[in-house]
Formats: C-alpha cells, structure tokens, sequence
C-alpha cells in the first residue's frame, strides 16, 4: 500500500472512529446519559447509567470505545508574526493535505500560526511542516543570496509539493506507480472508494475545524498573500521539489 493511501486511510479511521453512523449516535447517546449518571439525584443516576449500559451491550460497544472519541484541538505550528509568501503557501498546502485549518494569531508581542484538527492529523501536519520547512530554508540558503530569488526558489519548491500532494489526493496509489489500484485483498474499486472517502472527509472536517475556529476565536478574516516571483528561480525550484521525498512524513513516520 502506497504511503499516500496510508494517510487517507488513518485520517478516516481518525474521523469515523471505525464506526458505522448507527454506531456513531450510539455512543453520542451514550454520553449523554453518562452525563445525566452525574446527576445529584440517585434514582436518575441510576436509570441513566442502566441506560447506557444496555445500549452499549446491545450494540457490542465497549466504554473503551466511548473514551476513545476524539475532539478537535490546536497546536501551535511556528511562533512568527509575519510569513514569507512561501511560508504562507507551505501551511496552506499542508492543512489542504492534512484534513487541518491554520489561524495566524497575532497580538502586539507575539504571532502564532495554530493549526486545528483532530489529533493524528495535527501530527502528520506538524511533521511534514517541520520537515518541509527546515529543508526549504537550507535548500534556499544554498542556492543565493539574493532575498528575491530565494524567495521564488522557495516557491517554486512548495508549490510543486502542494500539486504532488494534491496527486496524491486525487488517485490513492499516489506517485508510487508500482503500487495497483487494484488488488485481491482491496478489490478493485479501492482506489474510486479511496477518493470518495476523500472528498467526505475533507468537506466534514472543513465543518468542524471551522466551528471550532468561530467557537474559540470569533470571527476571523482571510488575507490573500502573494509577490511577483523570478521565474527562472521559480521553476528550477519546481525541479527541486519533484525530488524532494514525502512518504516518510505521509506514512506517519
């Protein structure tokens, strides 16, 4: 299985839980009425924790699987408080991938990008940022000095990972074309399942990373980023992003 199916498919299993719909408002009643079993009133206690424990036998869950459901959280991504254009580019190619959101918070001390997200997804963004980020720095740094083209180097560098990843996304044997679409254990429909499982995700967790956004943060603004680039460094750091390796930081390390 290609690096690129691995992490759409931890990132569905992140958001479903594994879990049919059915399954899904089980539990969600099951909160509920573990809830209600903190009751001051002991009779109510009682009937709402008797509740739970038979919806939970009924459909063959566990508590274990009632603990396990994963909430939407925010982890600081780099402390800055203003990016580069291709700073910028590389956060949003990276939440694109991830099934995340970033929010660049700025007060007058201090600038903070946050990502959000459910927890294995912030990890995978965290980990492709900070490697993408270091590399892109050094391979800059060595290729001029001049702050223009670095830039545009820069650039082109991300912007050919982001269609890389964007691949990735639209045919889940990504860029290993070793990998068959189809196969006897996967069948050979996987790879149309694979997209379309993409797609909900991304719509679903768009919802709810922005939710959370609005809930926390209030209301928030987008600002356009962009600089005309030099072209000839543009595309020959276009080159250098085709060689740049993705799977380990894709398959979760």
């Amino acid at each position: 299985m290609s690096s690129g199916r691995v992490l759409t498919l931890a990132a569905f299993l992140c958001f479903t839980g594994g879990m049919n719909t059915e399954q899904t408002q089980v539990l969600e009643k099951v909160r509920k009425l573990l809830a209600l079993g903190r009751s001051p009133s002991e009779a109510e206690a009682a009937a709402a924790l008797d509740k739970a424990t038979l919806l939970l036998a009924k459909h063959g869950l566990s508590m274990a699987e009632v603990q396990e459901a994963e909430a939407v959280q925010e982890t600081t991504l780099l402390e800055k408080k203003r990016l580069r254009s291709w700073e910028s580019a590389l956060v949003f190619i990276l939440c694109r991938a991830t099934f995340t959101e970033a929010l660049h918070y700025r007060s007058e001390s201090v600038g903070r990008i946050l990502i959000i997200g459910r927890e294995v997804n912030i990890v995978t963004a965290r980990e492709l940022f900070v490697y993408l980020h270091k590399l892109i720095l050094i391979l800059g740094r060595s290729y001029s000095q001049e702050i223009a083209h670095v830039d545009s180097f820069r650039q082109g560098i991300v912007h050919r990972i982001g269609e890389r990843l964007a691949a990735r996304a639209a045919d889940p044997a990504g860029e290993q074309t070793e990998a068959p679409l189809s196969d006897p254990v996967a069948g050979p429909d996987y790879a149309a399942e694979t997209r379309a499982l993409v797609v909900q995700i991304d719509a679903a967790t768009k919802i709810e990373n922005r939710d959370y956004i609005r809930q926390t943060y209030g209301a928030t603004k987008t600002r356009k980023t962009g600089r005309r680039v030099e072209a000839d460094s543009y595309y020959r750091g276009k080159a250098v992003g085709d060689t740049i390796n993705l799977d380990k930081q894709l398959a979760g390390g």
